[in-house]
């Protein structure tokens, strides 16, 4: 005759054993190596390869593998050997960090992006560059993608970039022009029509209906 209790606590220890697992793996896979800070889908990030600089965006974390936007050069996509060395540096709410990587990959679906492996350990060299503000009401602003004219709405800022809602999605790293109006004048570190490239864009719903919210950092000043 089965044990219908001890069945009962045979298969609940399993299930508990297995929801351990699962969450060490998904904390292993956010935090690749010891030290790192937290990471998150469009924070900044800046390497330098062979003593040129390029800008991008982390678009997720693999293993101990850091999975980024490919940086634009003249308008085209750029792309490194495998084995290629690179100083990362990566801005967080926390402050910046910085670590040695080495590339080791790249993928061309769902969408672009280069693999690279975390060589090092982080290191954490300077507290947050720039306060965040909460604007109480969204504050209207231009937004220029090429040729074209949007109209989108700021929830916060900071002297470093922008974070709005807007009705079209644009590509991480995409160059913009942003109309800093008047309502922003002293919180951000430049006025008038403002140079921007888009650190990341995510569908999001509004009070206006779905949107695309837009991360930006400022170029100018």
């Amino acid at each position: 005759m089965t044990d219908w209790t001890s069945l009962g606590i045979g298969l609940g220890l399993a299930l508990a054993g297995g929801m351990l697992i699962a969450l060490g793996s998904r904390r292993w896979s956010l935090c690749p190596l010891q030290s790192c800070p937290a990471l998150e889908t469009g924070q900044r990030v800046a390497f330098t390869v062979a003593g040129k600089q390029y800008a991008t965006a982390l678009q997720g974390v693999e293993g101990d593998s850091l999975i980024l936007a490919p940086p634009l050069e003249r308008g085209l996509p750029v792309s490194f050997e495998v084995g290629t060395f690179a100083e990362v540096r990566l801005t967080t709410p926390a402050g910046v960090y910085e670590a040695r990587v080495q590339f080791v990959g790249r993928r061309a679906q769902p969408q672009p992006c280069l693999m690279a492996r975390v060589a090092s350990r982080w290191r954490h060299i300077q507290r947050r560059r720039y306060e965040r503000v909460l604007l109480p009401d969204e504050v209207t602003v231009a937004l220029q993608v090429g040729d074209d004219c949007w109209v989108g709405w700021a929830h916060d800022a900071s002297q470093g970039g922008l974070r709005l809602n807007a009705p079209v999605a644009v590509a991480p790293s995409a160059p913009v022009v942003v109309e800093i109006p008047a309502a922003l004048s002293g919180v951000l570190c430049c006025t008038g029509a403002c140079r921007a490239r888009v650190v990341a864009c995510e569908r999001a719903p509004t009070r206006y209906g779905y949107m695309y919210q837009l991360r930006l950092a400022f170029v100018d000043g």
